[in-house]
């Protein structure tokens, strides 16, 4: 099953962001779950990182949440909790490889 995760950082979070992006990617590259597609969400300039996204494969929702939650952006708090959100996702078309 395919779950979106979609999360908004708190005010005044890029620098941490910053400091921490590399434990971030290599945490999202030794990730137990499969990332179908991640990157992050931007500000209006179309450059500020405000934020991530990521779909997902994971047999249970939980899985998903253990995946966020274990992220060191979750852990260092730059994402927002109240503004996390994780859904089921039926894809109907979309990436290579796609219907």
């Amino acid at each position: 099953m395919l779950y979106t995760i979609h999360c908004l950082d708190r005010e005044n979070m890029l620098q941490t962001r910053l400091d921490h992006y590399d434990a971030h990617r290599s945490y999202l590259n030794g990730a137990a779950i499969s990332i179908v597609v991640a990157g992050p969400i931007t500000a209006d300039d179309n450059e500020t990182p405000i934020g991530s996204f990521f779909v997902v494969t994971a047999q249970r929702q939980q899985e998903a949440e253990d995946f966020n939650q274990s992220d060191p952006f979750y852990r260092l708090n730059v994402w927002d909790r109240e503004m996390i959100r994780i859904h089921p996702f039926l894809k109907r078309r979309g990436w290579v490889g796609s219907d």
